[in-house]
């Protein structure tokens, strides 16, 4: 897509109140663009996008292709079979890859972007929320509903920076030029793009090796440091890391002392030392990869000129993500909470963050697998992640539109799982009685996965 602030003046987004269809939505409404778009359901983050002043399209309104000079689709339309795409095929529309949009607006900024197997959202909230704090009054996309951007996913603003969440699972994220680039982690997801762990490790040192300026790393992360490997310039590198200087691997890189930021973590402190100097945080969410993201965002925004003592004695203040260890409410006693994680590495860490807010109860599963091809590749690392609950509940496979596999199905994981899980039937009706005959008062239920899951919390929270 050709660069520059012209490039689009009336936009259609196909399924506008996708996470981050509805993001990219809102950043140009805030820019003053005039958004509309088309969504089968009506739901509270469209109704925020039409207040906000987009005009939605639902199922019974006709869409009248020629008024509009960009279709913008994602990954989950297909183009060869969706109605409207073939309408704006026949009116010469141009149709638009979202992140091929996005990459055109953030053009406009300097650039922090935000990739890696998890934690992306969170990091990107983390990051912006950082300069927002500091007056740099940053541009955002996030892949989720931000509170302190008022449950919105993206926003437009004055500042110099732009911080964006950059998407692995189709090879989009390495389609822009962030000069800044936070890399959380590499773990072996969207195998069914990547076919198999070598090119995921290319695609990663590739997204590595484009960083303009600066190259913000988890030196932990094992995935990380196998794409580090493909990397023959490591100049823009800077990592941090919980091993010592005579850690083999830290100590082969050759990386300068000023390229290192050493940390530990003591409880929910977090201490690193970063320019001879040391600093420590804690955060409102428990759980270790909150704090080292938190840190991942404070170095990137260190990066734009903010002085790091500043950024240090804010991060406390983050108030978080919808669908991050979202707390939703409580039902006589129990206390339920939602989070998007659907990869083993994201369930296991949602799951030690469980035990640190439980006291007297359980901390309870409700995991519903996402996608067939995911489930049919994870299945066992699924199970020994799921292990680690003391009581786990598991719904059917939520497709996200794929086409099902034979065979593949929650009982591959249950079957696969030392502690017994209960699957719950697809109604949720039922299974949510199921529920509440079973949580006890002081019990702590987090409902998991990308898909529907939320809405067994929501439904177990009504009267």
């Amino acid at each position: 897509m050709k660069e520059g602030r012209n490039s689009y003046q009336r936009p259609f987004f196909l399924g506008i109140g996708g996470s981050g269809m509805s993001s990219l939505a809102f950043l140009l409404l805030s820019k003053g663009v005039k958004v509309s778009g088309y969504d089968g359901k009506i739901s509270e983050t469209v109704t925020k996008l039409i207040s906000d002043g987009a005009e939605v399209l639902g199922k019974n309104d006709v869409l009248e292709a020629g008024d509009y000079d960009l279709a913008v689709y994602s990954s989950a339309i297909r183009l060869d079979s969706h109605p409207l795409v073939k309408k704006f095929k026949e009116n010469g529309v141009p149709l638009v890859h979202r992140s091929s949009l996005l990459h055109d607006v953030m053009s406009e900024k300097k650039q922090i972007s935000v990739a890696g197997s998890h934690g992306k959202t969170t990091t990107t909230a983390m990051t912006a929320f950082l300069l927002e704090k500091c007056g740099a009054s940053p541009s955002v996309m996030v892949g989720g509903e931000v509170a302190f951007l008022n449950g919105r996913g993206g926003h437009w603003g004055n500042g110099t920076w732009a911080v964006f969440e950059s998407d692995e699972s189709d090879g989009t994220f390495n389609h822009h030029n962030a000069s800044v680039r936070i890399l959380t982690n590499v773990d072996e997801d969207h195998l069914d793009y990547y076919q198999n762990r070598t090119n995921l490790l290319t695609a990663f040192a590739r997204y590595m090796e484009k960083a303009g300026e600066r190259l913000i790393l988890n030196l932990d992360d094992v995935g990380i440091r196998d794409s580090l490997l493909l990397l023959k310039d490591r100049s823009k590198v800077l990592g941090f890391s919980s091993a010592s200087d005579s850690d083999p691997f830290i100590a082969g890189l050759c990386l300068e002392p000023s390229q290192i930021a050493p940390f530990t973590i003591e409880g929910e402190r977090l201490r690193f030392r970063f320019q001879k100097i040391e600093y420590s945080f804690s955060l409102k969410y428990p759980g270790e990869h909150y704090l080292k993201n938190a840190l991942a965002g404070i170095l990137a925004a260190s990066e734009t000129g903010l002085k790091t003592e500043e950024l240090v004695s804010v991060v406390g203040d983050y108030s978080g993500v919808s669908r991050r260890l979202e707390y939703m409410g409580g039902r006589r006693g129990v206390e339920v909470y939602d989070d998007y994680g659907h990869h083993p590495t994201e369930i296991k860490a949602v799951i030690r963050s469980m035990e640190g807010l439980k006291k007297d109860g359980r901390a309870v599963i409700l995991f519903q697998p996402h996608r067939y091809t995911r489930t049919q590749n994870l299945y066992r690392e699924f199970a020994s992640s799921l292990d680690y609950g003391e009581k786990v509940y598991l719904l059917p496979i939520y497709s996200a539109g794929e086409d099902p596999i034979d065979g593949v199905q929650t009982e591959l994981i249950a079957e696969e799982m030392r502690n017994s899980p209960e699957i719950l039937p697809i109604g949720i009706e039922e299974g949510v009685s199921i529920l509440r005959r079973s949580l006890k008062p002081g019990d702590k239920l987090v409902t998991l996965g990308a898909g529907n899951v939320r809405e067994w919390g929501i439904r177990f929270l009504e009267n």
